[in-house]
This record gives C-alpha cells, sequence and structure tokens, in this order.
C-alpha cells in the first residue's frame, strides 16, 4: 500500500471547520482532491470541488472512483454515508475518518489491504492527532495474516483461510510457522513473536495435533504427501525468492519463453509467483519476446556484460554456440548466479526447443556466502512516490541498506520497512558516497537516493570521482533515472522547455562564481531557456540577483519567468512572473526558476516556449502576449 499516492485520494469535509483542516490535508498530501459545501468554498481553486447536493449523494458517487477517503467529519455521520456502498474488504477503498478539531485520526475501513491504518497513521502524524486503529491484530499486538510480507511483495496463493487463521491467531489457539524462502526479518526486530506463534524447521514438523491453523512461507508448490501433514487451515505465503536466469535466440517470442519457463517450475516444483526478477546479458536487452513475457509477469531484468559473465563458474559444459554467438559459454547460469548473489542453483540449466534456456537460484537471504553487494544510484524523482519510477520502487524495497539526504529520506518513509538507513544533513555528500560504497564492498545491496535524477546534481558523479580515487574497479553499480527536477517544474508550468535549454545551478559552494557568471552569461546572449538550480539559500543571496542583471541584458524585462517551489511536494507553490518582477517572489534552495527565451509567452496559467511549427506550417495562431 503506498500511502503517498495521494493523487488517488478524495477529502470530504461538510462543516466549515472541516472544510479548513481538509485544505490543511490537501496541501499536505498533494495530489488529493478536497470535496467540500459550496458555502465554505472561497472560490475556483486548484483540486477542489465544491457541491450542493447532499454529502451522501456526493460520497456514493465518489466512493468507487478513488483508491482511498479522508472524511473529515464525526465517525457516525461517516459510517451513514458510505453504509450503502461497502461491498468487502477487496475492493472497498480505504476510509479514514478525521474529526473536524483533528483531534483523532480513525481507520475506518479496509484496515490492511485498503491501507486505511498506514494512511490513518501517516495523517496522525502530519496533523498532530492521535491515530485509531481497531483491526484486531494491531489490538492484540500479533500478526496481520493478509499482510505478512506486504512489504517485500509476498503474494498469497490463496485467500480462503485468511480469516480462519486470523482467527486462530488472536483468540491464541496454536499456530504453526514454517519458512524456507524469502526475508527473514517480516517481524518487528526485537519485538517479541506472539506466544501462541510456533516456528518448526520442516514441513514433516507441522503434522502434530494441537496445531489449529499454520503458516507457510516457500517458493515451493506442495505435494499432496506434504499437503496431507497440514492443519486444516493454512495460508502459503509466495515470497519473491527466484531469480531466472534465461538465454534465448534472436526473435524467441514470448510464448516459447513462457513454456519454457512453466515447463521448469512445473519440473522442479517451484511457483512462478515467487519469480523476483529476470537475469540475462545485456545483448537481450532490446530482445521484444522477453521483454514482453517480464512485462506480462511484470518482472525486472538484471542485465550483465559477457565479460562479467565469462568470469562466473557455472555448473554445466561451456556452451559453444553461447560463446560463438553472444561471447560468453553460458548465459542463464550465470546470470542467475550473479543476479542472487549465490553460488548454486535450485533449477539447472535446461534447454527449451533449441531457442531457450532457463535457469534458477533462490536468493538466500542473510546467508554469509552472499558477499558480492551492489550499488544502485537512485533518483527518486521529485518528491512524492507517485512520480518515482517502478524500477526505483524495487531497488529501493529491495536494499538492504537506504543512504540519502535527510529530507530525501523523509520524501520515501512509506518504502522504507526493513531496510537500514543512513540519513544526513546538507554538506555531508562525500561521507555518505563513502558509506554507500562501503557497504556495498561488504556485500551489502545500498541504494544511494538523491532527488529528481542522480545524474543531475545528484549523487552519481560524485561516486565516479570517489571510485575514481579507490584502487580497483569491481563494485557493481546500477544507475536507476529519476524524474529531474526541471522536467517536474516545467509540467506544473506548463510547456516552457519545448526546445534548447541550458541549466545552472547558482551554488558556489563546488564552483567559484566568476565561472557560474561565465555560464549564465553565455546562455543568455544564446537565447536558451535558462533553467536555474539552487538559486538562493539563508547564507547565499546575492547570486540570483546578479544573475537577473546579466541576463536583462539580453532579455526583456517582460520575459516570462517560471518560479516553482517543492515541485510536487506537501508545501509547492507555483508562479508564472516576468524577469523584471521575478526576486518579488519566494525564492529558496527548493525553487526551480524557468527563465524562458525570446520567443516565451503566457497563456492563461501556462508558460509556453514555441518548438518552431509556427514558422512551418499553419496553426491558426491568434495574438499572444510574449517576452518581446
Amino acid at each position: 500500500m503506498d500511502i503517498a499516492s495521494s493523487q488517488n485520494m478524495a477529502i470530504v469535509a461538510i462543516t466549515r471547520k472541516g472544510a479548513a483542516l481538509g485544505r490543511r490535508l490537501k496541501q499536505q498530501l498533494a495530489g488529493s482532491q478536497l470535496y467540500l459545501p459550496e458555502k465554505f468554498a472561497a472560490g475556483p481553486e486548484p483540486d477542489e470541488h465544491p457541491f450542493s447536493s447532499p454529502a451522501k449523494k456526493v460520497v456514493g458517487e465518489i466512493f468507487g472512483r478513488y483508491r482511498y477517503l479522508v472524511l473529515v467529519m464525526a465517525v457516525g455521520i461517516a459510517v451513514r454515508l458510505i453504509a450503502a456502498k461497502l461491498s468487502d474488504k477487496h475492493t472497498d477503498p480505504g476510509v479514514v475518518v478525521v474529526d473536524d478539531a483533528g483531534t483523532f485520526c480513525v481507520s475506518l475501513l479496509s484496515g490492511h489491504i485498503g491501507g486505511a491504518n498506514e494512511l490513518g497513521k501517516r495523517i496522525a502524524s502530519l496533523i498532530g492527532a492521535y491515530p485509531v486503529v481497531t483491526t484486531a491484530s494491531e489490538a492484540s499486538g500479533t500478526i496481520a495474516v493478509d499482510m505478512l510480507g506486504n512489504e517485500f511483495g509476498w503474494q498469497i496463493e490463496d485467500g480462503a483461510n485468511v480469516s480462519a487463521v486470523s482467527a486462530a491467531l488472536v483468540n491464541g489457539e496454536t499456530v504453526v510457522l514454517y519458512q524456507d524462502a524469502g526475508e527473514n526479518d517480516w517481524w518487528p526486530k526485537g519485538k517479541p513473536l506472539p506466544e501462541n506463534l510456533r516456528i518448526v524447521g520442516s514441513i514433516a514438523d507441522l503434522r502434530q495435533p494441537d496445531f489449529q491453523a499454520a503458516l507457510i512461507i516457500t517458493d515451493r508448490i506442495l505435494n499432496e504427501e506434504q499437503r496431507a501433514l497440514l492443519p486444516a487451515n493454512i495460508v502459503i505465503y509466495r515470497p519473491r525468492s527466484l531469480v531466472v536466469g534465461i538465454g534465448c535466440n534472436r526473435g524467441t517470442p514470448c510464448a516459447e519463453i513462457e513454456a519454457a519457463v512453466s515447463l521448469v517450475f512445473a519440473e522442479n516444483g517451484l511457483s512462478i509467483k515467487s519469480i523476483r526478477n529476470i537475469a540475462t546479458i545485456t545483448g537481450k536487452s532490446s530482445e521484444a519476446g522477453l521483454i514482453e513475457f517480464a512485462g506480462k509477469y511484470h518482472l525486472p531484468i538484471d542485465y550483465f556484460d559477457k565479460e562479467t559473465l565469462g568470469k562466473t563458474v557455472f555448473p554445466s559444459s561451456p556452451s559453444a554456440a553461447a560463446l560463438r554467438h553472444v561471447g560468453t559459454p553460458a548465459v542463464c547460469e550465470t546470470a542467475a548466479l550473479l543476479s542472487s548473489g549465490c553460488d548454486s542453483l535450485v533449477a539447472p540449466k535446461t534447454s527449451y526447443r533449441r531457442s531457450v534456456t532457463v535457469a534458477v537460484a533462490r536468493l538466500a537471504f542473510n546467508n554469509e556466502r552472499q558477499t558480492k553487494g551492489r550499488l544502485f544510484l537512485v533518483g527518486i524523482g521529485p518528491g512524492e512516490p507517485s512520480h518515482m519510477t517502478q524500477k526505483a520502487r524495487e531497488v529501493i524495497k529491495r536494499s538492504d541498506v537506504v543512504v540519502g539526504y535527510q529530507t530525501y529520506i523523509g520524501l520515501i518513509e512509506s518504502l522504507i520497512t526493513h531496510q537500514e538507513v543512513i540519513a544526513t544533513g546538507m554538506g555531508s555528500e562525500v561521507e555518505r558516497v563513502q558509506a554507500a560504497i562501503g557497504l556495498a564492498r561488504q556485500g551489502k545491496r545500498v541504494s544511494l537516493i538523491s532527488s529528481g535524477d542522480t545524474g543531475i546534481y545528484g549523487m552519481a558523479g560524485l561516486v565516479g570521482e570517489v571510485l575514481s580515487e579507490q584502487p580497483g574497479n569491481d563494485l557493481d553499480i546500477e544507475v536507476i533515472p529519476g524524474v529531474p527536477l526541471l522536467a517536474a517544474s516545467a509540467a506544473l508550468l506548463g510547456s516552457p522547455v519545448s526546445g534548447d535549454f541550458a541549466t545552472v545551478s547558482l551554488s558556489d559552494y563546488l564552483l567559484p562564481w566568476s565561472e557560474i557568471s561565465r555560464r549564465i552569461k553565455s546562455a543568455a546572449e544564446a537565447d536558451y531557456v535558462i533553467i536555474i538550480y539552487n538559486p538562493r539559500s539563508k547564507k547565499r543571496r546575492h547570486q540570483m540577483t546578479e544573475a537577473r542583471e546579466i541576463i536583462l541584458q539580453h532579455r526583456a524585462p517582460s520575459t516570462p519567468v517560471g518560479i516553482v517551489t517543492n515541485a510536487y511536494r506537501p508545501a509547492q507553490t507555483v508562479a508564472i512572473t516576468d524577469l523584471e518582477h521575478m526576486l518579488d517572489s519566494e525564492i529558496g534552495m527548493d525553487t526551480i526558476i524557468i527563465v524562458g527565451n525570446s520567443t516565451t509567452f503566457t497563456l492563461g496559467d501556462w508558460m509556453v516556449t514555441p518548438r518552431g511549427y509556427g514558422g512551418k506550417y499553419d496553426l491558426g495562431l491568434q495574438a499572444r502576449s510574449t517576452g518581446q
């Protein structure tokens, strides 16, 4: 559950005081939509929806439209408004109720699966309210059966017995747990396990008369003989523990790859639901059938170059064909072993129709032999996780350690579950990079995060500098791109960067001001749209004033200027002004400024820089306000 995806969230208020609190929540949950009575509306406002109909009608209409509902009202009123729309916990939205005074925050509906428990706690922390969570597992301090391993992406094989097993846990009946795969840190460190939970080391140990129910965490398919040993009520979890190494001929269709993988899993008694990722050679990065297969099952792909694969020990005989066509004697086995960090396979190489080879390895969580670490340089985008790439989210969730600037760590707190976190302040960039590299060399999967894109004023460059000063270059590094802050800010302004542009940071912490001002002058003379990062700080004030003076030597005072602060974060502000008046706006370190070129114009609340189509095609252009 991602509570930060507030663009799929509606806030409903019915009183004046509730409307004020609703506006406060709307600011803190960027992208959420506020519904309030017309008489409390202050005029047309973005993301506000005044209504004159009865509140029950409005809530009924939006109940199935949003993933989360935040009702600012009394619990009794909220119950009456949603009662007729209730279906089941798998389809109902998560509903949280906040009283007008913001004192209590109640998880009312779909606490676990719908995410209301987590959302309620998040909102309570934002407004200083008391979170009220009444689901049985939270109240009794036991395992939430329907949420176990959820943060790791585990799937429940069959949910038919979830309620029965949950009842057994809550009622103090003896429940047994068996695990042979997946993450081991699914229970909070230091917190005692429920007294009525027994952990066993083998399937055979499950057959005891006093065991009323069982939780089984495995990537293997249980046979009939094993199932006969189990209690009547069981829940089987499928952890993301298997890496599938795949080699294939060029042009192999998705259906053939899928058939090969299905055959290998069936023959080895493995569950398809436990696949964590695919691994292969970089030469297959554009293989359509493989990409289609990965997309169908929502699986990331780890790529390894032929040199790395060629250095890896593998159990089967070398393939002359593979060596001839892709430059290494093995692909599927070595890729699976490298991606999993293990030194053995659970399913050996299998060749299918002479076109596909498949091998499977299991990640050995907390296995001391797994010494090959990995460093991910992750761009988290502008702030809200809904604008983060799926790859970035997956990498962070799969990491052992997350390292970053403390403000950026706060932006992704919904993704932090089991990971160790190293958060430092401004000015500690070198220490962060050194810590991340050191931990990766110790065998850990480390995500070093940057806002926006890690390669644009982010940490990727510094990692390269630090590594260039260290002996050896054996660290496994992957750069995960993110939505750059310049792109996020441009989106909020309309289309100010449709053509050529230049970016410049006004921070003279690492670069002398004389060099920065020279670059500003060059960009202004060349009529580039200019994107300014780090325009001001508490101690650094004159640079923005001087930058404006330099640009004014080459641009008209009426040139449109977009100013975006905290793009897609709770305190977001967006303004369009001009060069003459730009310093009247609030500008800080979290501000991105976009200065238009000689053709940039404004169109309502849009800032537009033409690409040049108007000079080639008849666009039916009307008179407009430009910077000239």
